[in-house]
């Protein structure tokens, strides 16, 4: 692990393995610990100097009284980059917000950038969900993750996190990380546990709501014309579990379903290959990480030779 010193003070953790020319960075999505990846991390090692940052109050970083703007956490991230990997060419992978957050930073760092990876990226608009959907199927739908950041957010301050863990351990993410090291799967419990964790997404994703996402995007620059694969979720998946967890109908759902889905494939205004990743709903790295190293090697080998 390797701690990085911000230019506010605060400090965060990236996981570092491998070596080489091309590094590949990776951006967790909203609320979510860098350990999920250390597996496919490792894999990615044997070829690729490979960098999981942990950004503040996430993983093993602690938080920071920083806004959580994407301007500011897109620098975060550069800084992470340049001590880390401070030279050589990069390719990006970001998971959901995290998407959006690699999307800036490959605007920041545009002279190093040779591909994106984006696994259901956000959509700075994501705020048209809200308008867009009536109250009820926004809600339900799940695509309102104040309500659910919010739950866990309150069990984690009451310190209940304990009691709900035989529950919380056959749900995803831990269920389908029962194959990872105990070390990595210790590191996603603490990230759980802690109240903190649930604050910052929350502050996250107030400012994906509420902010200028857009007008701060735009603002880094234009983003580099480099090679950029999305993987986007099965709708079938998604529209099932809208139905079966949220209670919506079948019409209800597939309103949900595609509005999200639109958002996530018009992430990328340029050229962009993307992919619909068959049986996997919103984690795809834990579903089909396979797909996610064939994708991220592609772009790094082309980055290599």
């Amino acid at each position: 692990m390797l701690r990085i010193a911000h230019a506010d003070g605060t400090t965060t953790t990236c996981r570092t393995a491998g070596s080489g020319p091309v590094t590949v960075f990776v951006v967790p999505g909203l609320g979510l610990p860098g350990a999920e990846w250390w597996p496919l991390q490792d894999q990615l090692a044997e070829q690729f100097r490979t960098v999981v940052w942990d950004r503040p109050g996430c993983g093993e970083s602690e938080p920071t009284t920083s806004p959580r703007t994407l301007a500011t956490i897109a620098q975060e991230a550069l800084e992470a980059l340049d001590a880390t990997a401070p030279d050589g060419p990069v390719v990006l992978v970001g998971h959901s917000q995290g998407g959006l957050y690699a999307n800036a930073l490959a605007r920041l760092a545009a002279d190093r950038v040779r591909g994106l990876v984006l696994l259901d990226p956000a959509h700075p608009d994501n705020r048209s969900l809200r308008s867009d959907l009536p109250p009820d199927v926004f809600r339900r739908s799940g695509c309102d993750l104040a309500v659910q950041l919010g739950r866990a957010h309150s069990a984690a301050r009451l310190h209940l996190m304990p009691l709900l863990k035989p529950a919380l351990a056959r749900q995803p993410p831990l269920a389908l990380c029962r194959d990872h090291p105990r070390a990595a799967r210790d590191a996603i419990w603490r990230h759980m546990s802690r109240a903190a964790s649930y604050s910052t997404a929350l502050a996250e994703y107030d400012e994906l709501e509420t902010g200028k996402p857009q007008q701060e995007l735009d603002g880094l620059g234009p983003l580099p014309a480099v090679p950029v694969i999305v993987l986007a979720h099965d709708p079938a998946v998604v529209i099932d579990q809208m139905t079966t967890r949220g209670g919506l109908n079948p019409d209800q759902a597939e309103l949900a379903e595609a509005l999200w889905g639109a958002l996530i494939r018009s992430t990328i205004t340029g050229p962009a290959i993307t992919r619909t990743v068959a049986a996997a709903d919103h984690l795809i790295h834990l579903q089909a990480p396979d797909l996610v190293l064939d994708a991220v090697r592609r772009l790094a080998t082309a980055a290599r030779s």
